[in-house]
């Protein structure tokens, strides 16, 4: 996926180029070859190769599953070790032999294996398999095999299990599960080390993962409603943002990424607030977590502002975006009937400054994120409020009329702004 989005992105940039002379039609075809084939070409064997490995495993636990009963004990356990280790020997020999997709490939199946000979040997000696603990040990494993080789599925498949075992400690009971932390913290600076940004990405989608599952524990240890859960959840996303303003000036590639994750969360948890049911339920160590997180971005947006990284407009920008996010359970105590009106002029007023926002840091990402996001308010605003006001004729005419008209003027204003930001760019 991500693939293809760099593609459509490099062949409108080319176009852009060889309009302004830059580049020549022969040399755009040749550079857009290149990356569309040289790609796919690298990664086949390496595909293949792991779904070979991935079959192999499954093909070790049927034979065993299959002839479980007339197999002993011992021939059981020389069976799965063997093939384990079996395939971690492959892995030492294509990795001297410099066939580093084939050993990595190696790696997975012996993972794979790993965490068959964990449930097979539990079943052999009645041990219960439902303890978390044996998740950890096959991330734990998978981890030092990411690091060792290095391994990049090896990786991938160590943050899968490290969120697998803490959903499996948590089980939307009992207390936070923050032992979560350690082994994603480990293969985060692995994903950075190898300058892996598909890594980044898993990072990313497993901690919101963590984040998801643990709305119950941190209810009930902060004392507090969900929507100050999420107001918390805001607050760490406007640090993601903001810490991106400091990646890109090192790595682009990184900082951008964590740019559209931050923005992404941002506007989500924000509309968030306005559609979940005002509530009024804080503790002391909720507003002192509240009050830690505001801090903190406070400290970051003065920091990017004096490294010129943020003008003032989207300093205060941001500013609005998490202090209101902070503030939302006071307003809510308040007035409680106010606060979805005045969260949804606030979420119109930020999608408007999140557009300037793109603009000025020539984020394409961030431009398009602001015209979806004021469309889509209005369009959630239209089915809120007229929608119990008119009979069906009329809203869904008055609907259609909105929706041309309003889908016109956005592709308009869009074209005008991106052809700005182009320009800007090529100067």
């Amino acid at each position: 996926m991500w693939q293809r989005i760099y593609l459509q992105r490099l062949k409108h940039d080319l176009e852009l180029w060889i309009e302004r002379g830059w580049v020549t039609p022969q040399n755009a075809e040749a550079i857009l070859a290149s990356a569309s084939g040289e790609a796919t070409v690298r990664r086949i064997p390496q595909l293949l190769a792991l779904f070979g490995a991935v079959l192999i495993g499954f093909a070790a636990m049927s034979f065993v599953a299959a002839n479980w009963a007339e197999i002993s004990k011992l021939t059981k356990l020389v069976l799965l070790m063997g093939a384990m280790w079996a395939a971690y020997g492959a892995t030492f020999v294509l990795e001297r032999r410099e066939h580093p997709a084939f050993a990595q490939a190696a790696t997975i199946g012996g993972l794979a294996l790993f965490g068959a000979n964990i449930m097979l040997i539990a079943q052999i000696y009645h041990v219960n398999t439902d303890n978390p603990d044996w998740l950890l040990l096959w991330c734990l494993v998978a981890l030092a095999s990411a690091w060792a080789l290095p391994s990049r599925p090896a990786l991938g498949l160590s943050f899968l299990l490290a969120t697998l075992w803490s959903f499996s400690a948590t089980s939307g009971e009992g207390p936070v599960h923050w032992g979560f932390f350690l082994p994603w913290a480990a293969s985060l600076a692995l994903a950075l080390r190898l300058n892996w940004l598909s890594g980044l990405h898993l990072a990313i989608l497993t901690a919101c993962a963590w984040a998801a599952f643990s709305i119950y524990p941190l209810t009930a240890a902060l004392g507090c409603g969900w929507n100050e859960i999420v107001a918390i959840y805001l607050l760490l996303s406007v640090l993601l943002w903001l810490g991106s303003l400091r990646v890109s000036a090192t790595s682009m590639r990184f900082g951008s990424t964590m740019e559209a994750y931050g923005i992404a969360l941002s506007f989500g948890l924000f509309w968030v607030l306005q559609a979940m049911p005002p509530e009024h339920r804080v503790s002391g160590s909720w507003i002192a977590v509240i009050t830690i997180g505001v801090a903190a971005v406070a400290a970051f947006i003065f920091r990017e502002w004096q490294a010129k990284r943020l003008s003032p407009r989207d300093a205060a920008g941001l500013a609005t975006l998490a202090g209101f996010g902070a503030l939302y359970a006071g307003f809510a105590a308040a007035a409680p009937v106010l606060v979805p009106w005045l969260y949804a002029g606030l979420f119109l007023a930020l999608s408007v400054w999140l557009v300037a926002y793109g603009s000025s840091q020539r984020s394409r990402f961030a431009l398009n994120a602001g015209f979806a996001a004021f469309a889509g308010e209005v369009l959630y605003l239209y089915f809120e409020t007229l929608g119990t006001l008119l009979d069906t004729a009329a809203f869904f005419a008055l609907g259609g009329v909105i929706l041309i008209a309003g889908a016109y003027a956005l592709a308009r204003v869009h074209k005008r702004v991106v052809n700005a930001v182009d320009e800007g760019s090529a100067k």
